[in-house]
């Protein structure tokens, strides 16, 4: 490493200008931040906010505007707040694997049907309440059931069906059978509304959890005497114990009561706390 020294004998104005350099507080070099004294020496002036210019403010410019365009541009692709950037994703290495793709394209699928499950106000709108909800489902390949009528409402293969496209008086859902449908946590709000629901069918809805369960009780809370929750992995003791809400449920399907200690008290629990509930399972052979 190379060192250099610097001369012993240095002019009393080289003195002078470091120690006005550094009084200035990294200010850049200019006529306007300067004046002269009375003995012609440079000293600094005093602070005035409304003088100050832009190029004063210069060392205050972030360092990505002192480089150009290149980090503006890229900047169109993400936020700085946003930890999860698309910048991020960039710099990552691509996984070409069967399993990475299949994982990506159920990701991107699910977010898809997020938002195709989505509430629209402009339809209830248009059909009321009871009718909205009763297309949300049967385009969906769910049936319907209304009160005063015996006849199910449901698509054909060419998912077409007879609902009435506007607002219809009268028309008030009493059952409603979601059994294999894909439906969401989300499209669960498109029932909100619905308060004389007596019958509900949720039987090898997948993607059904706790959190549904928790939405289910207080939609239906005054309403629901028939639920039937089989084929539904995804729900646990937590979310049979948000079923408390329920005040006039009767029947409860499920699929195995004794599946564990946790999940059978939960059972018990609610019998205690709803002693109308008749909790069914489907039978259960063990083997010897």
């Amino acid at each position: 490493m190379i060192k250099f020294k610097l001369p012993r004998n240095l002019p009393n104005s080289t003195f002078q200008h470091c120690k006005l350099c550094s009084s200035r507080n990294n200010f850049k070099d200019s006529p306007k931040s300067l004046q002269k004294s009375e003995d012609n020496e440079l000293i600094p002036k005093k602070y005035d906010p409304k003088q100050i210019s832009r190029n004063d403010m210069k060392w205050r410019t972030p360092w990505h505007q002192k480089e150009g365009q290149y980090y503006n541009f890229l900047r169109t692709f993400y936020k700085e707040d946003n930890n999860r950037s698309v910048l991020k994703t960039l710099q990552t290495p691509i996984d070409v694997s069967p399993s990475s793709i299949k994982n990506w394209w159920s990701s991107k699928t699910e977010e898809r049907d997020i938002i195709l499950q989505s509430y629209l106000p402009q339809r209830n709108q248009m059909l009321g309440n009871e009718l909205a909800a009763a297309h949300f489902i049967v385009h969906r390949g769910g049936s319907v059931k209304f009160f005063n009528e015996e006849k199910w409402i449901k698509a054909n293969e060419h998912n077409e069906y007879t609902l009435p496209k506007f607002y219809e008086e009268g028309k008030i859902l009493e059952a409603i059978d979601c059994s294999d449908m894909n439906l969401m946590y989300e499209g669960l709000v498109n029932l909100r509304d619905l308060k004389n629901v007596v019958w509900l069918s949720l039987n090898g809805c997948e993607k059904m959890d706790d959190w549904c369960m928790d939405r289910i009780s207080n939609i239906f809370s005054h309403s629901l005497v028939y639920l039937d929750l089989r084929n539904c992995p995804n729900i646990t003791d937590r979310g049979i114990g948000a079923l408390y809400k329920l005040m006039k449920l009767k029947i409860l399907y499920l699929d195995d009561f004794l599946r564990s200690t946790t999940y059978e008290m939960t059972c018990l629990l609610l019998q205690e706390a709803n002693p109308q509930l008749d909790i069914r399972s489907d039978p259960v052979v063990f083997e010897t």
